[in-house]
């Protein structure tokens, strides 16, 4: 420094001033700038300065800030500019070898070792104490002699480090910034990096190194002038495929540089695939194919390079696998030769290329050790990528390919078979996962285990390419080194999941030529592939691997019988025998009905053909018959199909077949028997039908059986899955009529399976009919006692198969299953299971047979049923057994949803299920109520039922627990587990349950029953508290079980949770709650009555909550005192619960809350709220009713205490209408008796009682109310007012109501002398009653003086005119008859006038009376006192005038009064008038024409009330002077008959004539007959001539048989009448449908109902009637008037009576041509539209009438087929939608119709029946859809009466008739309405008749006729309307088009419809 010239000692200066500040943050800035700055001094001359600044810059950049490095670079650039030399010179050697590393001297270092004896931390870890860990580090510090060195050493420690990676890191930058300097000495610094990253360099140069490089070369601006250019480009195309993104920019950079024209254009999308955001797009428009085919070369080369390394590189955020699929997919486009650098790259790390082993034979070579273990599964990763895309496009470079993988497989095949057990277990042991050394001297098998997997993988990859490829060299090369090594222990590798090896056997056979390596390079392959079947804990992949395998072998060897040899029968046997062991393995139900177990079987079924001898087919037989047994949800019938037909090919086999005695064929024969009996398919049933067959060919001794079963299960040979019904029915006959009593029970066994297979068929009902009737047939055979083993086999067989198909969900198989078990009920007398429910039957009474009924068409035979079922239970007589077996089922089908079925039925087989709930044993109660709790959980429709259902069979808990021990064992099985399967388990019965039973029954209510019941209710979901609540009463049933201690418990609970409920805000819960709430108090009884009105309380406590306490309170009462609907006993005492009562009902009355109910403004929403007062009242009343004499006063306290604290009127209002409820229940209290009652009078009038007298005490307010003034003004002085002296009159009043009520209701026995001698001194307290100043107790004592008086005591004599004299006088100090004393006063006085004979009064004091009342005559509210009053004064007899002037004012009053009642009164008092007073003449006849007049009142209320008085009048008036006004009475009479438009009055008028006819003699008869006939003799007076014969009907009901003598004149009336109207009317010559012809009507009508009532009354005049007029009344048949056509059909239903039950033309006055006429115009009715039921009905009766006369007549056809033909071509004919299109049958038959009337009349109305249904079909027919099944419902009851009449012989001439519109009719599914309902019970009805009368077979034939004929008819249409569509398409679009309309149409319809109903149902909302 001292010789350094002055540049040098600046630049020194300014190093030292940079140096000088400090390396932080802080002083960063300072250092930057001086930095920077640093430069400027060195001159250009100077040297040294500049080397100076060099130096010192570089160390900058060694120094870890990194702020300062740029500067550094920047600065160190600018010196270049002119000291380049100086700055290559250093920067270069520090670039190889920099100054400062590795410096650290050795005693720096030396204590490194030391460091951790200063932190003695103890060896435990789970614990450490700090405190014990200080204490030992400053004992070792002494006990250190080095301790002071270690210090100071640690002190001179430099935190500093130097980064020799950053530092060349930097170093480079700055040369990368000196550009022109790097490219002067390019030669020294290229030889350098070749050095360092070129081919020849010892070590891979890192690369975070190789990327500071590459940035730097690529900054040179000509990198062809660079020193070995040629190895820098190609080190830059290698390190494109380097698996990193940013290497890879930087080398494309330096790639690019050289600036390559055919690189140029490409330069944006390489740029683009190395962006980590838009690669993928890029990727996606990449085509290869567009790139020109100059630079594809140098294009093609780098996109696949960067490709390759996109696909390694483990960054970005998408998954390895995907990257490589999309890769892969790209390169797809690059031509086959350009792949192979693809090939190049992957095969680089394994030290191979593309086109290795091309021409020299394939052999093994060992992977060099500089390989990894990570390359080597990299590549094998990589390879099953490339192979799934690329594979088939790398054929020419496989040989590489597949020799490197099995290279890589045999390489860790052979280290693995070198590494020892003990090697492998301390490889496990360790716990680092270091990869392997490069050295390759130690090997991790875990890693080698995988490599080999991987490359097994990888050689089924090859497999499965579609290529064509010679594996044969390799296969055998390698198989000894891979596979073979393996084979040993391949079953015991193969447990968890299928290995690399498995699968690639696996993949050989999936082609036949590659199945052969299986067995041609090591015979031990199969063998143990079939071992790992039975392998232990096998898993279910491994299995169906193995299968897969085996399946294709099979399936190759069925087509290829070299494969078969040479692959499968060789182990044939190995197979059978682990199929079998793999099968033995597999018991549970579960495990069956699993996939794989379904396949094994599919397996061993195509296995077991290939079986040779006799011992695997007994084997396979052993094996598959259990198989076959189990059910199809266990064992698919598919799979049993397979099954089946191995037994086929194994039976041949088993010679022991042959012999029927031998076990073998005893086994095979009842395995196929009973096979019959659950195969439903089609294709099974055929399976076990050959089966059988193949049976019978090696069993000769079966071939009948085998021939008659496969009849009964053909199927048709020309459609698909249809039965072949010809065959069936005609094996069916054969068997039912021939064979079934030549049958051996063991031949009677398949047969039995079929049949109760075929009962269960619920569609065809010929075939089902057949199989019941089979069943029957061999429970006759049953009956025999010589056949024993007939009644095993009914009993083993039969029985349980028919109680299991009760259990179906089709009604018509359970009732056909049902129907034979009641016919084997009634035939089976040895049986006791049978023999129990034979009272059932009800000894063969159809009606009332449970069987008969249960499952009757009509609804309300089933509720019968159940019930009977019910009531038959109850009785004891049947087996819990039988109960679940039978009954239950068929019970449950009827616990559906309400909507689906009659509630009634619903509800009575819910009631039914819980009364043999209560016979049944604990384990069947148990199983069905868990069965119930499951179902009640479910969010179904059906819960509310299952909920019923549920508490039904609680309610019916029978099983006492009061002996159970209190400690029970909780480990009991719990029940739940015997669900169904304990229904059938006769656990115990209840009168013998032992101690052991009864301790589990107690177990399982009080841990299990009970607590999940509560459990239930308990969950507080108020959108289930409808389904949960009703629970509760099946608890309170149950608990009443349990021993008191547990009940009160048990009950406790229950009625806190339902307390609680009450609170919910839902009115519906709450309705819910307080409803069951009533159930269970009844139920409990009154031990918990108290208990429970405590619990309310306590839960409801405020507010909204008191009224809805007074509610449930009134409604428990209610309940309780009258038990309703309940059969427990009424509670009578209330006792204990009056305080509780009285207390909440005062609350809702008189407290807070009541007050708030009553505020006007007060608005709610809650029904308790509003109601509460009342039911508060009525709770008065109950406790009343129901208390004991000494608890009154408790009741009566709370209102002693209001009416001493208020005087409010609004609440002395309550307290009176509290004191009238009281009142009302005292007198209905049977616990309190009369004379106590009187006492109790007594001492309320007298105001005696001691707990009025006893002041009550007031609460002290325990709480002030705040003022709302802060300062208060003036002291509030409080005053205590006692109202009781005011208000205490209340009591008297209630004392005399009492009274009063207590007469009224005639309580006191008058001949009893305690109560004469009780009721005699409130004669004086009532009187004196009368002298008080208040109005409530006068008019009290006002009732209670009338009705004393009417008491037969000694001092009423002299009591009642100072009670009448009182009375009268304050009646007259009112002054007016307005007010409320003064109404009560003359109701008094006319009780007593009229009462009490001793009450003198006299006649001024009536008169006065009379003028008092007179101006009230008319008021409507005083009406009824007055009237009263006014009897009473003509009950005295009093003539004055003033009555007559009043009576006249009443008979007005009669007419014209508007109210019901103020007529009735008037007509009384004007009757009573009548009768008493005197009349004359005159003014009787005056009063007379004035009802006479009125006759014709506007008002029909006036006419009405004249009417009734005019009767009482003729029925009460002498018969003489009722004579002389007869005639007038009788015209008036007449002619409001015949004009008043009221029905009621003309009804009154009708029966006011027949009671004066009845009144009068023969002669005013006479005259008035004579009238009659004369107004019927008038022509041209239709509406004279109807009521003149009306008036004749009426006479003859009032006469009876007086009428006699004017029979001849009605029936000479009646004839010219009918004889006018038909001559008036021009009938016409249609059908008589046209109703609208203006026509008189009620002349014949009238006409027609006289004859009727005269023949009812005299039936001796039938003949002369019948004479007379039954010609003329059929014209009348088809008469345009409706009632006219009734009447017609009535009075000839009358006619045809006459001749009784079996009439004949011979004894008849009928013709045949009559008949038919009549005939012919009953059906013509039967179409009107105007059809009603009535009419329909006795149109029935009449054909019925004609059928049977018919059936007298001797037949003229030869044979009846032509009938049968006739209805069949009808049949036909009515299949079309258009009736018209075919003749009428009546227009067919006019021959036969004059010779043989009955099958016309069969085929007309059959005809007519299937007309009537096309047309409803017809939706254009929509006119009468509410009406058109009225026809064919007639038609079918008459053809219903028609078949009980007829002889089955005779009736089976007509089967075809009667069952072809049956048959349409019942199954029809296209009309849903009420009328095709019935019509469907109806024809239902009438199926099972016609069975019954001709039947089974008979029935089945001719129904099946009929099915298959219009089966057959509807598949021809079908097949007319395709051909129509091929042959005439435009008539098919057509056609298709106006169906189309149609649709369009009904749409609008239908929219129309439901608009108008939405519009009613508004307009119904509005007039609301």
């Amino acid at each position: 420094m001292v010789k350094s010239s002055p540049a040098e000692h600046e630049a020194l200066k300014r190093c030292l001033q940079g140096d000088e500040v400090s390396l932080d943050m802080h002083g960063v800035r300072e250092r930057v700038l001086r930095i920077g700055r640093l430069y400027q001094v060195v001159r250009d001359d100077s040297s040294l300065s500049a080397d100076i600044c060099v130096r010192w810059l570089v160390s900058q950049l060694k120094v870890n800030l990194r702020p300062i490095w740029s500067p550094a670079s920047q600065a160190l650039s600018s010196l270049a500019q002119n000291f380049g030399n100086v700055v290559w010179n250093i920067i270069f050697s520090e670039l190889q070898q920099p100054q400062g590393a590795n410096q650290v001297p050795d005693w720096l270092t030396a204590t490194k070792d030391d460091q951790n004896v200063m932190d003695p931390w103890e060896e435990e870890r789970s614990w450490r104490d700090p405190t014990a860990h200080r204490v030992r580090g400053t004992a070792l510090s002494w006990l250190d002699k080095f301790h002071h060195r270690k210090i100071i050493i640690s002190e001179q420690k430099s935190s500093d480090r130097f980064d020799p990676i950053t530092f060349e890191a930097q170093v480079l930058l700055t040369l990368g910034q000196c550009t022109s300097l790097v490219e002067k000495h390019n030669r020294e610094l290229v030889t350098y990096f070749i050095s360092l990253a070129g081919p020849d360099a010892p070590a891979r140069l890192p690369k975070y190194k190789l990327q500071a490089w590459l940035t730097l070369f690529s900054k040179l601006s000509n990198p062809k002038a660079l020193h070995s250019t040629d190895t820098l480009r190609e080190l830059y195309r290698s390190l494109l495929s380097y698996p990193d993104r940013a290497l890879q920019t930087v080398s494309l950079s330096c790639l690019l540089a050289y600036k390559s024209p055919h690189l140029q254009h490409h330069e944006a999308k390489f740029g683009l695939l190395l962006d980590e955001t838009k690669w993928r797009d890029e990727l996606t428009s990449l085509h290869m194919s567009s790139i020109e085919i100059k630079d594809r070369p140098q294009v093609v080369d780098i996109i696949v390079r960067l490709l390759y390394g996109l696909m390694l590189d483990k960054k970005g955020r998408s998954r390895g696998s995907d990257r490589r699929a999309a890769v892969l997919t790209a390169l797809a486009g690059c031509t086959d030769e350009e792949l192979y650098l693809l090939v190049d790259l992957m095969l680089k790390p394994m030290q191979s290329d593309s086109h290795s082993r091309q021409d020299k034979p394939f052999s093994l070579r060992p992977i060099s050790s500089d390989i990894s273990l990570k390359q080597q599964s990299g590549y094998l990763t990589l390879l099953g990528d490339v192979l799934k895309n690329l594979g088939s496009r790398l054929t020419i470079y496989w040989p590489a390919l597949l020799g490197t993988t099995l290279d890589i497989v045999a390489n860790a095949q052979n280290h693995l078979s070198n590494v020892t057990a003990v090697d492998a277990e301390e490889q496990a042991e360790d716990e680092s996962d270091e990869e392997e050394s490069e050295s390759g001297e130690v090997f991790n098998s875990r890693i080698l285990r995988s490599l080999r997997q991987h490359g097994l993988k990888r050689l089924a990859d090859f497999f499965r390419c579609p290529v064509e490829f010679d594996f044969t060299s390799y296969l055998s090369t390698s198989f000894s080194v891979i596979v073979t090594p393996r084979l040993e222990l391949l079953d015991q590798e193969n447990t968890q999941a299928p290995s690399a090896l498995l699968e690639l056997f696996y993949v050989w056979t999936s082609q036949p030529e590659r199945s052969v390596h299986l067995v041609q390079h090591d015979s031990r392959v199969l063998p143990k592939v079939l071992d790992c079947l039975v392998a232990v804990n096998v898993k279910p992949a491994v299995i169906n691997r193995v299968f897969d395998i085996v399946e294709r072998l099979l399936s190759y060897s069925a087509d290829d019988s070299n494969f078969l040899d040479l692959l499968v029968q060789p182990h044939i046997s190995q197979l059978l025998k682990n199929l079998t062991t793999l099968v033995e393995r597999t018991k549970a139900d579960v495990a069956l009905s699993s996939p794989i177990t379904q396949r094994q079987i599919s397996i061993l079924s195509e296995v077991a053909r290939y079986a040779e001898d006799s011992t695997q087919a007994l084997t396979l037989l052993g094996l598959l018959s259990p198989l076959l047994r189990k059910s199809s949800r266990i064992i698919s019938e598919k799979i049993k199909v397979k099954l089946l037909s191995t037994l086929g090919h194994i039976f041949p086999l088993l010679t022991e077949l042959s012999n029927s005695s031998s076990v073998e064929f005893s086994k095979a024969y009842e395995l196929l028997s009973q096979l019959f009996m659950s195969l439903r398919f089609t294709a099974s049933r055929l399976a076990l039908t050959s089966a059988f067959n193949q049976l019978s060919v090696i069993n000769p001794s079966i071939q009948e059986l085998a021939s008659l079963l496969e009849s009964l299960n053909a199927c048709s040979s020309k459609r698909i899955d249809e039965p072949d019904f010809n065959r069936r029915l005609t094996a069916f006959m054969l068997l039912n009529e021939q064979k079934y009593a030549a049958l051996s029970c063991r031949e009677w066994l398949p047969v039995l399976s079929n049949a109760l297979y075929f009962v269960q068929d619920a569609d065809e009902l010929a075939i089902r009919n057949n199989a019941a009737f089979t069943i029957r047939r061999f429970i006759d055979l049953t009956c025999d006692p010589s056949n024993s083993e007939f009644e095993a086999l009914l009993m083993r067989t039969t029985l349980p198969a028919l109680k299991n198909a009760l259990k179906s969900k089709h009604e018509l198989v359970r009732a056909e299953s049902l129907g034979v078990i009641s016919y084997a009920v009634s035939k089976c007398d040895r049986i006791p299971s049978l023999q129990e429910m034979r009272p059932l039957l009800a000894g063969g009474d159809e009606e009332a047979s449970f069987f008969s009924n249960i499952h009757h068409i009509q609804i309300h035979r089933r509720t019968r049923a159940l019930r009977r079922l019910a009531e038959y239970c109850d009785e004891g007589a049947m087996r819990s057994r039988t109960l679940v077996e039978v009954f239950l089922p068929l019970v449950e089908h009827y616990i559906v949803p309400t909507a689906s079925l009659d509630h009634l039925l619903v509800s009575e087989a819910i009631n039914s299920t819980g009364r043999i709930a209560k016979h049944l044993g604990w384990s069947a109660y148990s199983a069905l109520v868990h069965k119930y709790i499951r179902a009640s959980k479910d969010k179904s429709e059906g819960v509310r039922v299952y909920v019923r259902a549920l508490v039904a069979i609680l309610e019916n808990f029978h099983f006492s627990v009061e002996e159970a021990v209190q400690q029970v064992d909780t480990s009991t099985d719990d029940i739940a587990n015997s669900d169904h399967e304990g229904l059938v388990e006769e656990s115990l019965s209840t009168p013998s349950a032992d101690k052991q039973d009864t301790k589990k029954i107690a177990d399982a209510v009080h841990t299990r029953l009970l607590p999940s019941l509560l459990a239930y209710l308990s969950n507080r979901d108020e959108t289930e508290d409808s389904l949960r609540i009703p629970i509760s009463m099946g608890i309170a049933k149950v608990a009443l079980h349990l021993p008191s201690a547990s009940r009160d418990l048990q009950v406790g609970r229950l009625l806190t949770a339902l307390s609680q409920i009450l609170r919910s805000k839902s009115q519906d819960t709450r309705d819910l709650v307080r409803d069951t709430i009533c159930r269970i108090a009844v139920a409990l009884g009154s031990p918990y009555l108290a208990v429970l009105l405590r619990e309310l309380r306590a839960a409801l406590l405020r507010g909204p909550q008191l009224h809805v306490l007074a509610f449930v309170f009134h409604a428990v009462l209610t309940h309780v005192t009258s038990a309703q609907g309940s059969n427990d006993p009424a509670i009578q005492d209330l006792d204990d619960c009056v305080a509780d009562i009285a207390h909440v009902s005062a609350e809702v009355i008189f407290g807070e809350s009541g007050k708030d109910v009553q505020h006007e403004d007060f608005r709610t929403k809650m029904r308790e709220v509003r109601s509460s007062s009342s039911k508060g009242l009525d709770c008065f009343g109950l406790a009343a009713r129901y208390i004991s004499p000494k608890r009154i006063s408790a009741l009566l306290l709370p209102l002693r205490s209001i009416v001493a604290e208020t005087g409010s009127l609004k609440i002395l209002q309550q307290v009176d209408e509290v004191l009238r409820r009281i009142t009302s229940g005292l007198n209905s209290n049977a616990r309190l008796t009369p004379t106590e009652l009187l006492v109790l009078c007594h001492t309320l009038i007298s105001q005696n009682a001691k707990f009025l007298q006893e002041t009550p005490k007031p609460k002290a307010s325990k709480t002030i109310k705040k003022a709302d003034a802060i300062v208060q003004r003036q002291r509030q002085i409080v005053t205590e007012t006692d109202h009781y002296t005011n208000n205490s009159f209340r009591f008297v009043v209630f004392g005399l109501e009492l009274f009063n009520t207590a007469f009224r209701r005639s309580r006191f026995d008058f001949q009893d002398k305690q109560i004469i001698n009780r009721l005699d001194p409130l004669i004086k307290l009532i009187g004196n009653a009368l002298y008080s100043s208040s109005e409530p107790v006068l008019i009290a004592s006002f009732k209670a003086s009338a009705s004393i008086l009417r008491c037969p005591l000694k001092s009423v004599s002299s009591s009642a005119p100072v009670i009448a004299r009182q009375i009268l006088a304050i009646v007259r100090s009112t002054g007016s008859g307005e007010s409320e004393v003064a109404q009560a006063g003359l109701k008094a006085l006319a009780s007593i006038l009229r009462e009490c004979e001793g009450a003198q009064v006299k006649e001024k004091d009536l008169l006065f009376l009379i003028e008092f009342v007179t101006p009230y005559l008319e008021d409507p509210d005083r009406q009824g006192t007055v009237f009263a009053l006014l009897r009473a004064i003509v009950a005295r007899r009093l003539i004055v005038p003033e009555l007559y002037d009043v009576m006249a004012d009443v008979s007005a009053i009669l007419v014209t009064s508007q109210a019901t009642q103020t007529r009735e009164s008037a007509r009384s008092l004007l009757l009573q008038f009548l009768l008493d007073y005197p009349q004359g003449s005159g003014r009787l006849q005056t009063t007379l024409g004035f009802f006479a007049r009125n006759l014709s009142y506007e008002h029909a209320s006036g006419r009405s009330s004249v009417l009734e008085l005019l009767g009482a009048l003729v029925n009460k008036f002498d018969s003489a002077l009722l004579a002389k006004h007869a005639e007038m009475i009788f015209v008036a009479l007449v002619l409001c008959l015949a004009n008043d438009e009221d029905k009621s009055c003309r009804e009154a008028s009708a029966s006011v004539l027949q009671s004066l006819i009845k009144r009068l003699g023969e002669d005013e008869r006479k005259v008035f007959v004579g009238h009659l006939h004369a107004w019927a003799s008038q022509q041209g007076q239709a509406k004279l001539r109807a009521v003149s014969v009306q008036v004749y009907g009426l006479i003859i009901d009032a006469l009876k048989q007086e009428a006699s003598p004017h029979a001849a004149a009605l029936f000479a009336d009646v004839q010219q009448i009918l004889d006018d109207s038909v001559q008036s009317l021009t009938l016409l010559d249609g059908d008589g449908e046209d109703m609208d012809v203006d026509v008189e009507w009620q002349p014949p009508y009238q006409a027609m109902l006289a004859v009727s009532k005269l023949l009812q009354a005299l039936p001796e005049h039938t003949l002369d009637a019948v004479k007379s007029t039954q010609d003329k009344l059929v014209p009348y048949l088809l008469f345009p008037h409706a009632w006219v056509r009734s009447a017609a059909c009535r009075l000839l239903g009358v006619f045809f009576a006459f001749y009784g039950p079996t009439p004949t033309l011979e004894s008849s006055h009928l013709t045949l041509q009559l008949m038919k006429d009549i005939s012919g115009k009953l059906c013509t009715q039967l179409k009107s539209p105007n059809l009603d039921a009535p009419l329909g009905l006795q149109i029935v009766k009449n054909l019925f009438f004609i059928g049977k006369l018919f059936c007298t007549v001797p037949s003229s056809s030869p044979s009846a087929g032509n009938s049968n033909d006739t209805a069949e071509t009808d049949s036909d004919d009515g299949e079309s939608d258009d009736s018209a299109e075919h003749p009428n049958p009546t227009q067919m038959s006019r021959g036969k119709r004059s010779e043989d009337p009955l099958p016309w009349l069969f085929s007309k109305l059959s005809y007519q029946a299937r007309s009537a249904h096309i047309a409803r079909r017809n939706r254009g027919n929509a006119s009468n859809q509410t009406t058109w099944s009225l026809a064919p419902l007639s038609i079918l009851r008459f053809f219903a009466a028609m078949v009980s009449h007829m002889e089955s012989t005779q009736l089976e001439r007509f089967l075809t008739h009667i069952l072809t519109p049956v048959y349409r009719i019942t199954e029809d599914d296209t009309i849903r309405d009420a009328g095709m309902e019935e019509l469907k019970v109806t024809a239902t009805e009438l199926l099972d008749l016609l069975q019954n009368k001709v039947g089974t077979t008979v029935f089945a034939n001719t129904y099946n006729r009929i099915r298959q004929g219009a089966s057959s008819i509807q598949q021809e249409r079908r097949v007319a309307r395709a051909t129509k569509a091929t042959t005439n398409p435009e008539a098919a679009a057509k056609r298709k088009l106006a169906r189309n309309v149609g649709k369009k149409e009904s749409r609008k319809r239908k929219n129309r419809a439901f608009a108008d109903s939405r519009g009613k149902l508004k307009r119904r909302k509005e007039g609301e």
